[in-house]
C-alpha cells in the first residue's frame, strides 16, 4: 500500500514538473514569436528609412562631382551625432562592452568591417539617385538586397546561423532582378543605359546584406545596437576618407563642401543611424534574408509614396514602375514562404 501511495506521488510530482516544463517551452515561445514580430516590425521601419535617405543623400549629391566626398558628409555627420551620444551613461557602457569584447577575442576584428560595405553603398546612392530616381534605385537596391540576403543566410554571415540556398529561395532572388529589369526597362541616363547604374546599385545591395550580417553578430556579442553602429560609422567613415583622399592626392577630384544643399538633405545622416540601429538588433531575431525582405517591403512602400508626392519624379512613374515592384513583391513573399526564418546553429563559430 505504501509502495502504491508512493507511486502516486511519484506520478504526480513527473506530471507537475511536466504541466511546468511545457508553460515554460510555451512562454518561451511566446517570447520568441514577439521577439521576432518586434523584429520584422523593425525591418519594416528600417527599410522605409533607407527610401528616404536615398532621397535625402541623393539631394546631398547633386552639388557635388564626387560620390565619395558627399557620402563622407553623409557619414561624418552620423558619427558625429553617435559621439555626441556617448554622454548618455548607458550608451557609453555599450560602446565600452565592444571594446572589451574586441580586445578578449569575443568579437573578431573582419566581423567589425561592416562599415566599410556601408560606405561603399551610400557612394553608390549618392549618385544613382540622381540617375535612375528614387523608385528604379530602390528597385534595384531591392534586388541586390533580395540575393545579398540569399548568399548572406548561406555562408552563416549573420548571428542566426547558415540558411541553405534553396530552389524556391533561389527563384525568388531571381524575380528580384527580373522586377528589377521590368522597371528600369525603356529608361534611358545621358550616355547609357539605365541598366548600368542599376546593376551598380544591385552589387551594392548585395554588399549591404553582409553589412547587416556582420552587424548583427557585432550586436550580439557587444549587447548594444548603439555601440554596433557608432563602429559602423566610424569604419564607414575612414574607409571613405580614404578612399577620397586616395582620389584628390591623385587629382581625380577636389574636396568640396555641398553649399548648395538644401538644410533637409543633411537628415539622411539619422535616417542611417536609424537603419543600422535597427537592423542590427533585428538581425538578432531573424535571419539576413527575412530581414531583407521586410526592408525590401518598407522600402517599396515608401519610395512610391516619396515619387508619387514630387510632381517631377511622378511624371516617371509609369505601369513599368508598379509592376516591377510587385514582382519584386512577389519575390520577397516566395522566398518568406520557403523558410526564411531556419537557419543552423553555426552561426556564432
Amino acid at each position: 500500500m505504501a509502495c502504491l501511495v508512493g507511486d502516486h506521488r511519484d506520478v504526480g510530482a513527473i506530471s507537475s514538473q511536466t504541466r511546468h516544463v511545457h508553460r515554460g517551452d510555451a512562454m518561451t515561445r511566446e517570447r520568441r514569436a514577439s521577439s521576432e514580430a518586434l523584429a520584422l516590425a523593425a525591418a519594416f521601419v528600417g527599410g522605409a528609412c533607407l527610401s528616404l535617405q536615398a532621397r535625402f543623400n541623393g539631394t546631398l549629391g547633386e552639388p557635388l562631382s564626387e560620390p565619395l566626398v558627399a557620402a563622407i558628409w553623409s557619414f561624418g555627420s552620423g558619427l558625429a551625432l553617435l559621439v555626441l551620444a556617448l554622454a548618455v551613461p548607458s550608451l557609453r557602457q555599450g560602446a565600452t562592452r565592444l571594446v572589451l569584447s574586441i580586445r578578449a577575442g569575443r568579437l573578431r576584428w573582419w566581423e567589425c568591417l561592416g562599415g566599410v560595405l556601408g560606405g561603399a553603398f551610400v557612394a553608390v546612392q549618392t549618385s544613382a539617385v540622381a540617375l535612375l530616381g528614387v523608385a528604379v534605385f530602390i528597385v534595384a537596391s531591392v534586388g541586390g538586397r533580395a540575393l545579398g540576403g540569399l548568399l548572406a543566410d548561406h555562408v552563416g554571415a549573420g548571428p542566426k546561423g547558415r540558411t541553405p540556398i534553396t530552389p524556391a529561395r533561389a527563384l525568388a532572388g531571381a524575380f528580384a532582378v527580373v522586377g528589377v529589369g521590368i522597371t528600369v526597362s525603356g529608361q534611358h541616363v545621358p550616355g547609357g543605359i539605365a541598366i548600368l547604374p542599376a546593376l551598380a546599385v544591385i552589387i551594392a545591395g548585395v554588399m549591404t546584406q553582409f553589412q547587416q550580417g556582420l552587424n548583427g553578430r557585432v550586436s550580439a556579442r557587444a549587447g548594444s545596437s548603439y555601440a554596433t553602429t557608432l563602429q559602423n560609422f566610424l569604419v564607414g567613415v575612414i574607409a571613405l576618407v580614404v578612399f577620397a583622399g586616395a582620389r584628390v592626392l591623385l587629382g581625380f577630384t577636389q574636396w568640396q563642401w555641398p553649399h548648395d544643399a538644401p538644410w533637409w538633405a543633411w537628415l539622411g545622416a539619422p535616417l542611417g543611424i536609424a537603419f543600422i540601429g535597427l537592423s542590427a538588433w533585428a538581425t538578432e531575431h531573424i535571419s539576413v534574408l527575412v530581414l531583407g525582405l521586410m526592408g525590401i517591403m518598407g522600402q517599396l512602400v515608401a519610395a512610391l509614396v516619396i515619387d508619387l508626392l514630387d510632381p517631377v519624379a511622378r511624371e516617371g512613374v509609369d505601369v513599368r514602375t508598379v509592376v516591377g515592384m510587385v514582382v519584386t513583391a512577389a519575390a520577397a513573399a516566395v522566398a518568406a514562404r520557403s523558410g526564411g526564418r531556419r537557419a543552423t546553429s553555426d552561426a556564432r563559430s
